[in-house]
């Protein structure tokens, strides 16, 4: 005959296996999300690239003992940003064609720096000083030029059609408009620069040829 005892061993039993069992599931429940983690965490390691290391060059001025890096210009896919091409023959055209004198200093050499082969040759040619049609002897320090693009059509991947006005402006005068049509050559050149300013000035190394 079982005795009164019995109810109670078996009641602890129950209890003491239960918490085992409940404490058993809650660890494995718990080592399988660590795994899933890790696991989760090993994929997205996998998945970024690894660290690149590039070697630069460094130009050091010898009187300040400044350093910059030497920063290349590549081109990019001309398909994908025709966009940019349009905004870059606008830029061209309307600084080179722009008459100000409080900035003509800065300006034009920023220009010619963005040109080669004719366009340049055409460009340092009219701002040279004994040139006839120089155009601070032309229209003095009180003359300005605004230019205004009308249109951009870009015939092929090297030429492009620009439609502009220029407005001349001279104190008491009224102003004058002329229409203008430009063919343009232009390409995008990779090149090495020396300087930070002259990669954000020209970042995609938009050339203009004729």
């Amino acid at each position: 005959m079982p005795s009164q005892a019995d109810p109670i061993h078996r009641f602890e039993d129950e209890v003491f296996f239960g918490l085992r069992r409940r404490a058993t599931l809650l660890g494995w429940m718990a080592g399988t999300s660590i795994a899933i983690a890790a696991c989760a965490t090993g994929a997205l390691l996998l998945a970024l690239p690894l660290k690149e290391v590039r070697p630069y060059v460094v130009m050091v001025d010898r009187a300040t003992g400044e350093s910059e890096l030497v920063v290349s210009t590549l081109p990019g896919d001309l398909a994908e940003r025709d966009a940019v091409r349009q905004a870059e023959l606008v830029r061209y055209v309307t600084e080179r064609e722009t008459y100000d004198n409080a900035d003509n200093a800065t300006r034009i050499p920023e220009v010619l720096a963005g040109s080669e082969g004719q366009a340049a040759d055409s460009l340092r040619g009219l701002w040279s000083s004994g040139a006839d049609q120089y155009p601070p002897a032309l229209y003095g320090a009180e003359t300005l030029i605004r230019v205004v693009v009308r249109s951009v059509t870009v015939l092929n991947d090297a030429t492009a059609q620009i439609r502009f006005t220029r407005k001349l402006e001279q104190p008491g005068l009224p102003p004058v408009s002329r229409a203008f049509v430009a063919t343009v050559g232009f390409a995008f050149r990779p090149r090495t620069e020396r300087t930070l300013e002259a990669v954000w000035q020209n970042p995609l190394g938009f050339t203009v040829t004729s």
